[in-house]
């Protein structure tokens, strides 16, 4: 035990002494040929000795934010490079390395306000716009986050990791042809097994997403209470009270019911229907466009309708449900579909349950 202290206590006597007599670039070269060895604690040792000599020297704030980062210890990277600009101030490779551990403990607005700051000083380059991006993108805000890939590749042609990040958000929109077009863009400027790779991987997924509907035509249903839009080309049949009309290949399905009510349903109990609804689809995987309830003038009725997708194993489906109240009568609608998700699929599915109302 008491071996060790000595030789801990000798370590750090070295340490100070080391720093002192030795050029702080030489310095940074000893720490990194410890990390290459993975001795962590002593180039960390190392490096905080020389911020202590050398408090305005950027690279020893640079290294040990690294060797911080290495070990997810995020707030240490934080505080260390916090010190760092009290020192040098608006530095921009400190606030780089800022945004990303921010962005690491999920702190999206702080890494944006550190962002904009950078902005403002007139010193973002391609890597902060694109760094932007991601955290718009992690956030959902896809469009927002198009811009600033833009933005990126704007300033500079050959950013790859902005096209590769903006095809991940085209791809999270299910626009296919924009993730494989911003792909093939990032080929001419690298040839590159993981792009190829990921250009392969959206074109199976766009192909498994193709399917063909005829045109949308009213429906002819009993009782004719309601007005519906279907496929022309699907076929329907009766099964246990339910009408049910599917595709030739049954990867669509849409259902419908009529049922008289003995009073008008509360946003509670139609909020419990769509709940059960969901749990049969399995766990839910995204949710497309999220549950509202709306009176419609238009129809003096009440609406309420989801979008989402879910997955039971490793088996996804898509899945909209509406419906429609009216005068103590209600019309639920729901559509499956085992196709793969596409904006062209989102489209079909809200163009049939907007069609949706009583006669």
């Amino acid at each position: 035990m008491n071996n060790n202290i000595l030789e801990n206590e000798i370590n750090i006597t070295e340490i100070i002494k080391e720093v002192e007599i030795q050029k702080k670039e030489n310095i940074i070269d000893k720490i990194n040929n410890f990390l290459d060895v993975n001795n962590f604690e002593y180039a960390k040792r190392l490096a905080e000795e020389l911020i202590k000599k050398e408090p305005q020297y950027k690279e020893a704030y640079l290294v040990l934010s690294d060797i911080y980062y290495e070990e997810e210890n995020y707030k240490a990277v934080i505080d260390i490079l916090n010190k760092g600009l009290n020192y040098i101030n608006n530095d921009k490779d400190l606030l780089e390395n800022k945004i990303e551990a921010l962005t690491s403990l999920y702190k999206y607005e702080d890494a944006k306000t550190v962002i904009n700051s950078l902005i403002n000083l007139g010193n973002a380059d391609s890597s902060i716009y694109g760094q932007y991006g991601v955290i718009l993108s992690m956030e959902g805000k896809y469009k927002e986050a198009l811009e600033q890939y833009k933005k990126a590749i704007s300033l500079n042609y050959s950013d790859i990791a902005s096209m590769i990040n903006m095809s991940i958000t085209y791809k999270a929109m299910y626009l296919y042809d924009d993730a494989i077009n911003i792909l093939e863009r990032a080929l001419t400027v690298k040839k590159d097994n993981n792009i190829l790779s990921r250009i392969n991987d959206i074109k199976s997924i766009k192909e498994k997403s193709n399917f063909y509907a005829g045109r949308l035509i009213p429906i002819q249903a009993n009782p004719d209470r309601f007005n519906l839009l279907v496929p022309e080309n699907f076929n329907a049949k009766i099964e246990n009270g339910i009408l049910k009309i599917e595709n030739e290949n049954n990867s669509i399905s849409i259902m419908i019911s009529y049922e008289n009510l003995k009073e008008n349903l509360k946003n509670e109990e139609i909020n419990n229907i769509f709940n059960d609804f969901k749990t049969k689809c399995g766990e839910i995987y995204s949710i497309v466009s999220p549950m509202s309830i709306e009176n419609r003038k238009e129809y003096n009725d009440i609406f309420a309708s989801t979008i989402f997708t879910s997955k039971i194993k490793n088996n996804y489906t898509f899945n909209a449900m509406a419906m429609a109240i009216k005068n103590k009568e209600s019309i639920i609608l729901t559509l499956s579909s085992t196709v793969y998700i596409s904006g062209y699929l989102i489209s079909f599915a809200k163009n049939i349950i907007n069609s949706l109302y009583f006669k």
